[in-house]
């Protein structure tokens, strides 16, 4: 692929898929609702987490308590274009789905309003760092996995950075195939964020860029016409990552059983949030405010996760998710990560990786 085209496409994504993982990294649905939201009760909700049957599955129960719904589903990246594109005459009520960055990006805009959840009691409060403007549902987390049948003794990885120095895992391990999806980006975010650095290149030490080199220099690249689980699956790559919410349904499929890394510095953890737009002083926001207690409340995110999966940011709906969710957040550590200096970064990062240090 032409390197110039590729970093065209990248640009104008990287930044707005890094909650894609969650949502299967895009999708195809209408960007237009059948009529735009108003005064009359009507919750207008744009979201990038209505695939797969969720849309229908939450209309049938909003409609059930008494909600007048519209929806605009998309990937992440399109629904924060139409977010930002519609600043100066907002038409939602309503946005969730999308991760931390992407709505520290929204409220520095001054699209959100502030709301208190009725629920918020129920979430950890190390998670809710949107002071008030958005809150979190769903937790995902990236991390790198082995294959056990195949990866044992000293070749276990303990940290991104073994990958690229271990010569019996070279072309074993899977690196990204292009930086436009939000779990490839999370690959190289791994590894960055362990080397924060003022005085660096776009605020990384040099020692970090040097470690994303490496690891891209010596790992296997899936192309088009193979499966990156199923070469995980039978030991051809038995090194790979992958999203906490999607490992129970793949190990299924694939016959596989992969063990998540935790290195010392935990992670990469993104949490889909919920928030409410910013429609004028003057704007009823009592149905908006109604949606988010509703959806976020712990009956209902139980009630979401034993149909389509995820582990609930929220603890008393947490504490039904699947044993597998539960024991990879058992086994994983959460990265301490400053969403804002991602969000003022990662388009440069990702170009930087993609023109420089891709092979």
């Amino acid at each position: 692929m032409n390197k110039k085209w590729l970093l065209t496409l990248m640009s104008a994504t990287s930044v707005l898929t890094l909650a894609a993982c969650a949502s299967g990294e895009g999708s195809d649905a209408s960007m237009s609702p059948e009529n735009d939201s108003d005064e009359s009760g009507k919750v207008l909700v744009y979201s990038n987490s209505l695939a797969d049957g969720r849309q229908e599955w939450i209309d049938e129960k909003a409609t059930e308590a008494g909600f007048d719904m519209q929806y605009v589903e998309a990937g992440g990246g399109e629904i924060f274009n139409r977010l930002l594109a519609e600043s100066s005459s907002p038409q939602a009520d309503v946005a969730f789905g999308m991760d931390e960055a992407m709505f520290f990006q929204l409220n520095s805009e001054e699209l959100l309003v502030q709301y208190e959840p009725s629920w918020i009691s129920e979430i950890p409060t190390e998670t809710n760092i949107g002071d008030q403007y958005f809150h979190p549902l769903v937790e995902q987390r990236i991390f790198m996995m082995y294959n056990p049948e195949f990866v044992e003794g000293d070749d276990i990885p303990e940290n991104w950075q073994d990958l690229g120095k271990n010569e019996a895992l070279q072309n074993k391990y899977r690196i990204p195939e292009n930086l436009t999806s939000g779990t490839n980006q999370k690959s190289i975010l791994s590894i960055l964020l362990q080397y924060v650095d003022e005085s660096g290149d776009l605020g990384i030490a040099q020692e970090g860029w040097d470690e994303v080199e490496t690891f891209l220099a010596n790992g296997y690249a899936t192309p088009e016409s193979e499966d990156q689980l199923q070469n995980f699956s039978d030991g051809t790559v038995p090194v790979t990552f992958y999203f906490s919410g999607g490992l129970g349904n793949a190990e299924e499929e694939y016959d596989f059983t992969g063990v998540p890394v935790n290195p010392e510095q935990g992670v990469v953890t993104m949490r889909e949030q919920i928030g409410i737009l910013d429609k004028g002083d003057d704007h009823d926001y009592s149905k908006a405010e109604e949606f988010v207690d509703w959806f976020g409340s712990a009956e209902m995110q139980t009630a979401f996760i034993e149909e389509f999966g995820g582990l609930p940011v929220n603890e008393v709906a947490a504490e039904n998710a699947s044993e597998r969710l539960l024991e990879i957040a058992d086994t994983t550590t959460p990265m301490d990560i400053d969403w804002n200096f991602v969000q003022e970064n990662l388009n440069s990062w990702m170009e930087k990786v993609e023109l420089e240090l891709m092979p």
